[in-house]
């Protein structure tokens, strides 16, 4: 078998990634590599209780971002890449912050973070657990855009009050 057969597709031959009732999607999550054994069992048992329709999951290594505000990787990590398939109902949506929430609380307690850009299912404190430096790129934000002219949901979801 070719290794890279199936990139050889044309795009246009492969399934959609979203359809009218479900969607596939990514969540990524990273922990210190001396934590992978400590992890792995954790998230296969909260994929498992939640009954996640679980794709594929990826493990990706990466090195220590020291330069970022907001970096995921503070230590050399790896990352857990989860590709799973998701109904669009409100429920489903609902159901998926619940498994993700307890993700984020077994990456937390092994001393690891989440992947901010996908949907935005952590609370408050997981964020600023996740992100300590985030009252620091908040603050640098309103600095160099005080009018909030460049903004999205994950900024108006965690910026504190006090910097907006």
């Amino acid at each position: 078998m070719w290794r890279n057969y199936e990139a050889s597709f044309n795009v246009a031959s492969l399934k959609p990634i979203a359809y009218k009732n479900k969607s596939f999607v990514l969540e990524e999550f990273f922990i210190p590599v001396e934590r992978f054994d400590n992890f792995y069992p954790e998230l296969i048992a909260i994929l498992k209780k939640n009954r996640v329709n679980v794709m594929n999951i990826s493990v990706r290594h990466a090195n220590r971002d020291s330069g970022s505000l907001l970096a995921w990787a503070r230590t050399e990590v790896f990352a857990f890449v989860i590709y799973y398939q998701q109904s669009t109902d409100e429920r489903s949506k609902d159901q998926v912050g619940v498994w993700t929430r307890e993700l984020i609380d077994a990456v937390l307690a092994n001393g690891g973070s989440y992947f901010l850009p996908y949907q935005l299912h952590a609370t408050s404190d997981q964020f600023q657990q996740a992100y300590p430096q985030a009252a620091q790129f908040f603050k640098l934000k309103a600095r160099i855009d005080p009018e909030n002219k460049f903004s999205n949901m994950l900024l108006e979801r965690y910026r504190p009050e006090t910097v907006q």
